[in-house]
Formats: C-alpha cells, sequence, structure tokens
C-alpha cells in the first residue's frame, strides 16, 4: 500500500501571533530565515520542509476579505508594488513562486493549516517554475505607450489569470495577423495565456509567456520575424519582462 506523505510543520519564527499573516510568496527552504525591508515593512521566509514561505504581518481589520472587497485603488495599487518588489529581490537568488495576489491567513495556525492542506501542490508549483521567468508581449493597433500607473500585477497578471478571452475570428488581416502572433508566442513558452484590457484604445492582444531564464532572443526573434507584417498593419508591439512568473500561480 502506498504511503501518505505528511506535510511538515512550519518551523517557528519570529513573527506577532496576534497579526495576520500575507503569504507574498514560495522559495527554496534556501532562503529560509531571510528578512527582507522592503517599503518600510519586513518580510521573513519561514522554512516549511524543502520550501520557504515569504511572508509578512498585516493587521486583521486591514486586510481581512470584507476590507479587501471594499478597497480603493490606490490601495491595491501598494500592495501589488510591495508584492513585487519583494518578489524582485528573491527571484535573482533562486526560485520563487508568486503567491495569488493578497493571499491572506488569519494568524499563524491558520497559514500552519493551509501550509499543510497545500504543501505538495506548492512543491510542485515551485518546480515548475523554477528557473523561469514570466514576459508580457502587448499588441496595439497604433502607437502606444505602456501605461505605468497600475503595477504589472494588476496590470496584468491578474487579468491573464482570470481566464483566456476568445481571439476574433480571423476574417480581416489584423485578425490573422493577431492569431499568428499568438501561435507563434505560445510556441516559444512552456505555459502562455492571453489577457484582456477592456478600454484601453487600439489593444489587440495580450500574452504572458512562461518562459527560460534567457529566452529573450527567442521573443525578439519571433517578433522581428512577423514585423514587417504587423508594420503595414499598424501594429506596435511591446515587450514587458522578465519578471517573477505572476500569471502562473
Amino acid at each position: 500500500m502506498a504511503r501518505t506523505q505528511v506535510a511538515p510543520r512550519l518551523e517557528p519564527r519570529a513573527l506577532p501571533v496576534d497579526r495576520a499573516i500575507a503569504l507574498h510568496a514560495v522559495v527554496p527552504a534556501s532562503l529560509a530565515g531571510r528578512r527582507i525591508g522592503v517599503d518600510g515593512r519586513k518580510a521573513i521566509v519561514m522554512r516549511l520542509g524543502r520550501l520557504g514561505l515569504v511572508t509578512s504581518s498585516v493587521d486583521h481589520e486591514e486586510f481581512s476579505p470584507d476590507a479587501i472587497g471594499r478597497a480603493d485603488e490606490k490601495w491595491l495599487r501598494q500592495q501589488a508594488r510591495h508584492q513585487e518588489r519583494v518578489l524582485e529581490r528573491l527571484r535573482s537568488e533562486e526560485g520563487v513562486w508568486p503567491a495569488p495576489f493578497l493571499t491572506t491567513y488569519d494568524g499563524l495556525e491558520a497559514l500552519d493549516a493551509a501550509a499543510r492542506e497545500h504543501y505538495i501542490r506548492w512543491s510542485r508549483a515551485l518546480t515548475r517554475v523554477t528557473g523561469k521567468v514570466e514576459f508580457g508581449v502587448h499588441a496595439f493597433v497604433g502607437p502606444h505607450a505602456l501605461p505605468d500607473a497600475e503595477p504589472y500585477v494588476l496590470r496584468v497578471a491578474r487579468r491573464a489569470a482570470q481566464g483566456t478571452p476568445r481571439l476574433r475570428a480571423a476574417v480581416s488581416p489584423l485578425d490573422i495577423h493577431t492569431r499568428a502572433l499568438w501561435d507563434a508566442l505560445r510556441a516559444i513558452g512552456s505555459s502562455a495565456r492571453r489577457f484582456a484590457a477592456p478600454g484601453l484604445r487600439g489593444f489587440v492582444l495580450g500574452a504572458t509567456l512562461l518562459v527560460d531564464e534567457g529566452c529573450n532572443e527567442a521573443i525578439d526573434g519571433v517578433l522581428a520575424t512577423l514585423a514587417p507584417e504587423g508594420h503595414a498593419l499598424g501594429l506596435s508591439v511591446y515587450v514587458d519582462g522578465p519578471r517573477p512568473p505572476f500569471s502562473f500561480s
């Protein structure tokens, strides 16, 4: 009979017992014990068997489900930028699997219970993205500067994680070219997702790619091959990255 794997318990760390816990990411256990100061806040990497959990203590009321549901855009942007900065500090050293945006637990006991429940899934997720980075590709009809008011987590990753929008039927030259661009990009990555950008003028395609570190040349090669036809159709294409794999958490 197969032996059931028992998830390890969290190793205790100096986190307040009366505070909620935000989970930013899962990293290798070799980073356990690290303390990172970002935006005047402290993140601590807690050991969970072969994993490290990048955590920080947060206010119960501010990060309750009801409060998050009522949060304004300014607060959401602040939290998204904070998670991005924490992960950027870790990504250059070892693998990092970002937790979904605003993953929060009601104290250490709740985090420990979730960690034991999801230990195998988190281990597999970290293995899948180790050595990989995320690129975003944005295509517009006409010149268009990428908006910088929203952090990447809100502007791209959150939309890509919510489901893949349909491509329009390939009836016009622009539709045919857009589908060819998507197919060529999808062939590069080990995983790829499309995202929509409602209300963004001229937007025709958004894609996030999970690719091996150092695959910039492959993306540049695809875009260079399709560029003459795209330019003739009035298309502008922008590459955003590399980033931690936010869209694939």
